[in-house]
């Protein structure tokens, strides 16, 4: 990336839960957060990027987030293994990088930028690159519903 669609982390002081997605998507990146539906059609509202501000990130505060007792800006923190899209053929794409041009983008955005705060009790990955990350292995799909404690799947990096 260019680093102009770089998307910061929401992370929250004490917040218990990290949900850690794989990258942004335009409406993050553009600072255009999903507040809610006329039919089929999202209604949006400028703002700072931020992770999960689009339509994902709508149904899982509004959806899921209550049926966990969870809250976005009180006690659960958003981040993303990517900071930014990609850009393919001179524009901005969703689509992922793949091989060592992945490996490269994940291990400086992760180094550079994201920090799990320390009272963080339980990552939630969000896709195939945010279960990678975190050690697992194969589909996102053979780990779906899994939990590990940490020290059994992954050690964090420090930050440098």
């Amino acid at each position: 990336g260019d680093m102009r669609g770089f998307v910061p982390d929401e992370t929250v002081a004490g917040a218990p839960v990290l949900v850690l997605a794989q990258n942004p998507g335009g409406d993050e990146e553009r600072g255009m957060r999903v507040i809610g539906f006329e039919g089929r059609e999202a209604l949006y509202e400028p703002c700072a990027p931020a992770p999960l501000i689009g339509k994902t990130g709508y149904m899982m505060e509004h959806e899921y987030f209550p049926l966990a007792g969870l809250e976005r800006g009180v006690n659960v923190s958003l981040a993303n293994v990517l900071k930014c899209r990609w850009i393919k053929n001179g524009r901005r794409t969703n689509d992922m990088p793949t091989g060592a041009t992945l490996k490269g983008a994940v291990a400086h955005c992760t180094k550079a930028y994201l920090r799990i705060p320390p009272e963080t009790q339980l990552v939630v990955a969000m896709g195939a690159h945010a279960a990678a990350y975190l050690g697992c292995e194969g589909s996102i799909t053979d780990w779906r519903g899994h939990v590990f404690e940490a020290n059994m799947c992954f050690a964090f990096p420090e930050p440098v």
